[in-house]
């Protein structure tokens, strides 16, 4: 979309996909030991997880193999444009040590966009991209501020609507030019810490705070889930549900759907994926079963 405000072309994406682990067909490459974010990147970083201490989400942990992705991303639209005509700003050229991605709404390709973390850095899983251009310097204040007016980016923010299932552990920040971007991931990062440029600032990657409650699912998400137990009352699946998460299972969610209080083990975006989940899991919980969501 574009939009013209105060004479400074907008433009905003949202890449819709789908998590899960995934293999990557690259050699997996170090992060430069001296790569480090811009203030203004940490800036962004802390307007996020302000935002949602605002709406009382826990914060996400930052990513330093995110924000590599990030501003790896932004560096090859500035130099390499390969957003075309056809080709939005979720492209990637074939310039660099990655698949090249034209990204085309309406063509399956996502997986090429989700699966750029695992290509060039040692995240473990996939991951989701919202960003913005405009035609002056981009800013965290002014780009955060398009993403939180912006009903679909939102939502990827603060887990809301399709995005209600999927619990954020990893976030990279990136601005460059007139673009910034944030990736959204469901995996913890492997790397540690991530340093500010030129500050004596370094942000350690820990798994975010455990909710007091265990996270309440409420419409449909399109995703696959073990449920593990069934209950008439929110207060008796909450009980089982900590039970489940103090047993290994920190993705332990509750379904409310048609009356019914279900406890998720785990949740998956394919059927496939959910299978795969279910032949893993511990003998004795191999009653569960897979419900998708929709």
């Amino acid at each position: 979309m574009k939009a013209k405000i105060n004479f400074t072309f907008i433009c905003l994406f949202l890449f819709i996909g789908f998590s899960g682990i995934r293999i990557s067909l690259f050699a997996q490459k170090e992060i430069p030991a001296n790569f480090c974010i811009s203030v203004e990147e940490s800036k962004l970083y802390n307007l996020v997880n302000e935002y949602r201490k605002a709406m009382k989400l826990p914060a996400i942990p930052l990513s330093k193999s995110l924000c590599y992705v990030a501003k790896a991303h932004l560096k090859d639209l500035v130099t390499n444009k390969p957003d075309t005509s056809t080709c939005n700003m979720h492209s990637w050229s074939n310039k660099g040590d990655w698949k090249p991605c034209c990204f085309q709404k309406n063509k399956d390709n996502k997986v090429c966009m989700q699966s750029k973390p695992t290509e060039i850095t040692n995240y473990p899983g996939l991951a989701f991209e919202i960003i913005y251009w405009e035609s002056k310097e981009a800013t965290a204040e002014f780009a955060f501020k398009q993403w939180r007016e912006t009903k679909s980016s939102q939502s990827v923010i603060i887990n809301a609507e399709k995005w209600e299932g999927f619990s954020w552990n990893a976030i990279g920040v990136g601005i460059y030019g007139g673009y910034a971007a944030i990736w959204f991931g469901e995996e913890l990062d492997v790397e540690k810490e991530t340093k500010v440029c030129g500050k004596n600032i370094v942000f350690t990657n820990s798994p975010p705070s455990n909710p007091s409650e265990p996270q309440l699912v409420t419409t449909a998400t399109n995703r696959f889930y073990l449920i593990f137990g069934s209950f008439n009352s929110i207060n008796d699946a909450k009980k089982e549900a900590k039970k489940y998460s103090a047993e290994g299972f920190k993705k332990t969610k509750i379904i409310s759907k048609d009356n019914k209080f279900r406890i998720s083990l785990s949740d998956y975006a394919s059927k496939e994926l959910a299978v795969q989940g279910k032949n893993e899991l511990p003998s004795k919980y191999k009653d569960a079963w897979i419900m998708e969501y929709k």
